[in-house]
């Protein structure tokens, strides 16, 4: 089995998915190493996960709405090269199952439609199924005519930020985190966004690299996007 996983952190989001994609070959193209998935991953930047689809449409598709995109501007937004985006196309074309996504990229992604766009694009050039995080097709809306609308640049995501999801109700980062959050293990701290504003204990994991935190709603869920730029301060 071949998948081609969007999601951002799969171990964390679902961790019986990722352990039944233990065996297959994956290619993940995500902000974020997830240590307990196997296969390669191509890191691209927070939110531009629709510049590199639309990397992937125009490497196929005859458009004038690919024609007229500024592929090196994207490719340098979005921190994926051309090699890679050949890599990606080689990986779809040799026989790939599923293209795995999470919620936010069709549903609170501020590109939410391109994408959906792009998506069923993709799944029609390679007959590949787009799957959510609970292994079902994902919902693309109707697409019987191609609808695009000019791309929406990623919002900044330069210092401290979370990655929201539902495993469990910690604040977990790294060392980086902590740098430009000016906090350590154990502070008790504030977290503002545009979405939410609560208080969490922080707690240091040495083994996530970057500015991102994970924080986690123990299933309450959370508005927005589910990475965001926090203001943390300590409580």
């Amino acid at each position: 089995m071949k998948i081609l996983n969007f999601a951002s952190l799969l171990s964390l989001q679902n961790p019986a998915l990722a352990e039944g994609f233990k065996s297959a070959e994956i290619l993940s193209v995500s902000p974020l190493q997830d240590p307990h998935l196997p296969g390669e991953l191509i890191k691209c930047e927070i939110g531009a996960q629709s510049f590199v689809l639309a990397l992937i449409c125009a490497s196929f598709c005859d458009e004038p709405y690919f024609a007229d995109l500024d592929l090196e501007y994207l490719s340098g937004e979005s921190s994926v090269g051309e090699e890679e985006i050949e890599q990606i196309a080689e990986f779809l074309q040799g026989g790939c199952d599923a293209l795995l996504i999470d919620d936010a990229l069709i549903k609170t992604h501020p590109d939410a439609e391109n994408i959906k766009a792009f998506l069923s694009l993709i799944a029609a050039k390679f007959e590949v199924k787009i799957l959510n995080l609970r292994g079902e097709r994902a919902d693309l809306g109707a697409q019987e005519r191609l609808n695009l609308s000019p791309l929406k640049e990623p919002e900044n995501f330069d210092g401290a930020v979370v990655f929201k999801h539902d495993a469990n109700d910690r604040l977990i980062g790294g060392r980086y985190f902590c740098m430009v959050a000016k906090i350590k293990g154990g502070d008790r701290v504030r977290i503002k966004t545009p979405h939410l504003n609560l208080e969490k204990e922080f707690i240091l994991d040495e083994e996530l690299k970057g500015t991102i935190a994970l924080l986690g709603s123990s299933g309450q869920g959370f508005g927005g996007y589910n990475f965001e730029l926090a203001e943390i301060s300590k409580v």
